[in-house]
């Protein structure tokens, strides 16, 4: 057995989350058991980091938010209290995503010097070397979580963009598919963060008290659309914030919100096809409105994976897999080329 800690900060950039995770055989064979999650907010942090996506030309300043970043990810793993890490896998936070151009913004030195064990960062990078779009990435480690033999699965990750891990019944690596849908908390949050001076629409609260407008709900609805088929990740430049603050300037702000969550649950489901059960996780599952918007059959939660501690655990099994010599990306998912080289991480210590 390992126990593995993975970290996320996501799109929303509103807090660190480790999760520890027990990890039992190895290889394509393995289970892993959710153990414990830690959650760190990122405090003015996120301020300093929404600036860098935006601009991250500022060398000096990058280098300065990765360090506390790292500072920040090593006091979230000591609160989980676990008296043996074998190995730690930091996901880091996402300031650009541009392929074959992609950040993954942390300094690894203070978790290594935390930790005596090996730490992995920076997932992305082998994929985008070999071709790839380095998302969505999360797709093995779903498979190790949730494949079952005589259902089909939908895993539906509500985070600032949304992406979706479909699992054929019984299926092998080769038969797993997995891709970006279209923006998602990103747009529900920049109307929160624009109307209510609010970081989120806590419980969806306002879009559960507003009417849908059908011109603002096709608007949108188009452009999420046009995500959806784009076959490719989505990243910089793909939030749709603006344009959704400017055409909804003339609704209220609980109107705006309601439109926003149909439209997006509605191109979510309809990217779903026909998955015998859908999951949904991340962030957006805190928004009702949204989630009542989505065709599903309850959450990862339900089969013992915490909403949150989805993305972050996936990170710890990403890194048990390739410590095992499995790449943690799929040519189907990903479009990098097929290579007899592992697709990993970078290993920051030892």
């Amino acid at each position: 057995m390992r126990t593995v800690v993975g970290t996320m900060t996501g799109t929303s950039m509103d807090s660190v989350d480790a999760v520890a995770v027990s990890i039992n055989g190895h290889g394509v064979d393995m289970t892993a058991s959710f153990l414990a999650m830690a959650c760190q907010e990122l405090g003015t942090l996120s301020t300093v980091l929404r600036k860098l996506s935006i601009d991250h030309c500022d060398l000096k300043e990058m280098d300065r938010a990765a360090y506390a970043l790292g500072c920040l990810t090593a006091k979230t793993i000591e609160q989980l209290r676990l008296d043996t890490i074998d190995l730690i896998a930091l996901h880091g936070q996402t300031i650009h995503h541009k392929p074959p151009d992609s950040i993954q913004l942390i300094d690894p030195k203070p978790v290594v010097d935390s930790f005596s064990c090996t730490v992995l960062t920076d997932p992305r990078q082998a994929d985008l070397k070999h071709g790839g779009q380095g998302a969505p990435i999360t797709p093995i480690a779903d498979w190790v979580m949730f494949r079952t033999k005589n259902q089909s699965t939908a895993i539906v990750n509500l985070g600032g963009f949304c992406n979706v891990t479909l699992l054929p019944a019984n299926c092998v690596l080769s038969e797993i598919q997995g891709f970006d849908v279209c923006s998602c908390n990103l747009i529900l949050d920049a109307i929160a963060r624009d109307r209510l001076d609010r970081p989120f629409d806590r419980g969806g609260e306002y879009a559960l008290s507003g009417t849908v407008d059908t011109g603002m709900y096709d608007f949108l609805l188009a452009y999420l659309e046009a995500q959806q088929h784009a076959n490719r990740s989505l990243g910089s430049g793909d939030d749709l914030c603006e344009i959704v603050i400017e055409k909804g300037s003339t609704l209220t702000t609980a109107d705006l919100a309601a439109s926003a969550a149909a439209a997006i649950g509605r191109c979510i489901t309809n990217s779903l096809g026909s998955a015998d059960r859908v999951l949904l996780a991340g962030g957006g599952v805190n928004n009702v409105a949204l989630c009542q918007s989505i065709r599903s059959d309850g959450t990862t939660e339900d089969f013992g994976v915490p909403t949150q501690a989805r993305e972050a655990m996936g990170m710890a099994i990403l890194g048990a897999l390739a410590q095992d010599d499995i790449s943690i990306t799929l040519p189907q998912i990903t479009g990098r080329q097929e290579t007899s080289e592992l697709v990993g991480w970078v290993q920051a210590s030892p």
